[in-house]
């Protein structure tokens, strides 16, 4: 582009080129999203946090999902859509936890489902370090938005992986920017430039109330941002589909229209078509955002073409006053634009967008006070926390955003107003609607248990359970067994034949491989324990103690609704079996008990 504008190219072939390039590149990710896997749109956060929490979503970890991620995260940025790679890099690395489990061999057995949770866990934990050079960040993030179950053993791993992730990052990134391999810093995928802490970027304790406020306009604007994708979204799930030519289509469509306005103010100016980013030459860690085609600064026309990582960058540390018109019309096109393009059939996250938008708002802010005093902090500062507060009033997150920011900037000096205005955003988004991860999960109708039980009321389990429970006994005939699997059911209570003396689980998964061995046993050595006949045919009883799981978990029947309900979401589990003095089944509580008959009355 740069060389067509020193070459004298009319501004509307510049703008038709431009929009061309964005749309190419944005059809490879709408292509890998519309026809190689749907799950691979959007951010993926909700949908890992949907499988940490019990739900089975097969094909959310799946290598084919990896694939469309990774690779078409990378062209919807170029295409220069309003989303950033952080969500999409958190999903990539629960499903390469997710892939882990499912080759690695301890001992004699497969990872099992306690441990495949724990990986995908440390897997987004690692993401979220991979994207901000954030390790400690990134154990918080899943701890506080994604796993459903905790103890120091899985904050351990976390940490252990996400340390591993920024290490690995930080190696190569220093090679490749020419430091050297081997020189290690505070790097990430998305950089927020250097602070240099000193007295002209401290801050007063009466600014603090200036602080709240951003907290408190970050939480407005996040509400906002949610309230105005739920009827897009509505209308996606309804009109565009998860896949297919139609949402392919609206890809081109949205990149397009996306690419021209952005490309508008550029055109109608005749200038700032290419921007760059240089250090200023008065402090360090100053950023200034300059227009090549005319090697001279400007006052936010720039901002609409420079790509979004570096808007935030330079509006944290461009020492310039930038216009208010052109900031103000810069943020409102880019909040709708961020808005219409979250739920796009390409790979998106939501980080980089809410941060911009937030940098905008507290940017106006701190230039606004710098004209009422010269003693506050200086604008960046304002950006910085302001950016903190819209990405915590759009995704409801609080600590693990505070310690990110704080980590990903290594200013420390403002981690105060930081935690203060994100807390404040999170509540006053939560007085409007509830978090957009949260929001899009009940829009796709998953059946997601949230963390707050304070609805769920003190009746007993055995009121609410399912009494007509699909059992096995101990040892069944292979026709009996079969015919189980024509239910729908994950797993099966095992049972001493003639009684109801409860034995364990079997899940569905075990119980398809041993049939599987039964119809074609590869040698003698695989032979499965049996009565009857020497020959495994219909009539043949099975021995499945071998194949049950003792350990599952198990509640009374004369414990509270509250109880199995904590149980039931912290454990990830899918059904827990009721007994009645220890060791009689009566009955079972599945996912749907709770959200029909406990959600009902809340």
């Amino acid at each position: 582009m740069e060389d067509l504008v020193k070459a004298g190219t009319r501004p509307w072939l510049l703008m038709v080129i431009h929009v061309v390039f964005c749309t190419c590149l944005a059809s490879i990710a709408g292509a890998l999203v519309c026809f190689v896997s749907p799950l691979a749109a959007g951010s993926g956060i909700p949908e890992v946090k949907c499988r940490l929490n019990g739900i089975d979503l097969p094909l959310v970890v799946k290598s084919r999902t990896l694939l469309a991620k990774a690779c078409g995260v990378l062209f919807s940025v170029s295409a220069g859509l309003p989303c950033g790679k952080e969500g999409p890099m958190i999903h990539s690395g629960a499903i390469i936890g997710a892939l882990f489990s499912r080759y690695v061999v301890l001992g004699s057995n497969m990872l099992r489902d306690i441990e495949l949770r724990d990986l995908i866990t440390a897997g987004g934990a690692a993401g979220v370090a991979a994207a901000f050079g954030a390790p400690i960040g990134g154990m918080l993030f899943a701890l506080e938005e994604g796993s459903s179950f905790w103890n120091a053993k899985v904050l351990l791993q976390a940490l252990l992986c996400s340390s591993a992730s920024a290490l690995t990052l930080n190696f190569f990134l220093g090679g490749f920017d020419s430091i050297g391999f081997g020189t290690l810093g505070a790097l990430g995928v998305l950089t927020f430039g250097d602070y240099f802490e000193g007295a002209k970027t401290s801050y007063h304790i009466w600014e603090l109330p200036f602080f709240v406020t951003l907290g408190l306009l970050g939480g407005l604007v996040g509400a906002g941002f949610n309230a105005l994708n739920i009827p897009l979204t509505l209308w996606r799930i309804r009109r565009v589909g998860a896949s297919g030519w139609t949402r392919f289509l609206e890809v081109l469509l949205v990149s397009a229209c996306i690419a021209a306005v952005f490309f508008v103010p550029a055109t109608l100016s005749q200038k700032c078509y290419v921007t760059g980013v240089e250090h200023g030459s008065h402090k360090p860690g100053e950023l200034d955002l300059i227009c090549k085609d005319t090697l001279a600064g400007q006052t936010g026309l720039g901002l609409f073409v420079t790509p979004s990582e570096d808007a935030i960058k330079v509006l944290f540390h461009d020492p310039h006053v930038y216009d208010p018109g052109l900031l103000s019309l810069f943020g409102i096109m880019y909040f709708l634009l961020a808005c219409w393009t979250y739920g796009l059939g390409v790979p998106s996250g939501l980080f980089v967008p809410s941060l911009l938008v937030g940098a905008v708002l507290g940017r106006l802010v701190g230039q606004s006070l710098q004209l009422l005093s010269s003693r506050v902090a200086p604008p960046g500062m304002y950006a910085l926390v302001g950016a903190g507060a819209t990405l915590a009033g759009m995704a409801r997150i609080t600590v693990s955003l505070g310690v990110i920011l704080i980590e990903a900037t290594g200013n420390t000096q403002y981690s105060l107003p930081i935690l203060f205005a994100v807390i404040v955003a999170r509540s006053v988004g939560n007085l409007f609607n509830e978090g957009i991860y949260d929001i899009h999960i009940q829009l796709k109708h998953i059946p997601f248990l949230p963390a707050d039980a304070a609805h769920v009321n003190t009746t007993l389990v055995s009121c609410i359970m399912t009494a007509d429970v699909a059992t096995v006994g101990s040892i069944e005939s292979v026709t009996r067994l079969e015919r189980i699997l024509e239910t729908s059911h994950n797993a099966f209570p095992v049972v001493e034949p003639g009684t109801s003396q409860y034995c364990g689980m079997l899940s569905r998964s075990a119980l398809l491989k041993l049939l599987q061995r039964v119809r074609c046993p590869l040698d003698q050595s695989e032979a499965l324990p049996s009565r009857g006949s020497s020959l495994l045919g219909p009539q043949t009883e099975v021995d499945l103690n071998p194949y049950i799981n003792a350990g599952a978990y198990t509640i009374e029947d004369t414990a509270t609704v509250r109880r199995a309900y904590v149980l039931f979401r912290t454990m990830g589990l899918r059904h827990l079996p009721v007994v009645r003095g220890g060791c009689k089944l009566c009955g079972i509580l599945t996912r749907k008990d709770f959200l029909e008959r406990v959600g009902g009355e809340a």
